[in-house]
């Protein structure tokens, strides 16, 4: 097999260096580039990457962009930050209270070891210092 004469951008997007390694024939390389760009159109964005973009646009855990006027990008940034550490606190505290209901309700087959409640209170009290940090900023 030969190496790809022509350059398809979106099949070395998504390969990389490993691309030239392949030898893939013109042909193949033509249809999976074809095949790439025809999904890239209609495939919906990924859930990761829409987080990762609605951060750096300055969205709040919930997604709606912050509502106060005139924050410089960094302070924006932090606000996002501090919103999303009290999200992961929301989380991790109700993680915690059902596993408070197991352990009243369950048998000891249901239960968690105790390490893995102290750790997640550990991560409450980390995520909620860092979230405080945040907004005092």
């Amino acid at each position: 097999m030969k190496k790809p004469s022509r350059t398809y951008s979106a099949l070395h997007a998504l390969l990389g260096d490993a691309l030239s390694t392949l030898a893939l024939p013109d042909a193949t390389a033509k249809a999976l580039e074809d095949a790439l760009n025809e999904a890239e159109g209609s495939a919906p964005p990924s859930a990761f990457f829409a987080q990762l973009h609605g951060s750096m646009r300055g969205d709040a855990a919930d997604g709606q962009p912050w509502q106060e006027q005139r924050l410089s990008d960094g302070r924006m940034r932090e606000l996002v930050a501090g919103t999303r550490c009290l999200a992961a606190v929301s989380a991790c505290g109700r993680v915690l209270l059902a596993a408070q209901a197991a352990r009243e309700l369950d048998d000891a087959h249901a239960q968690w070891p105790p390490q893995i409640e102290e750790g997640l209170l550990h991560a409450v009290v980390v995520l909620a210092d860092h979230a405080g940090a945040l907004v005092a900023a």
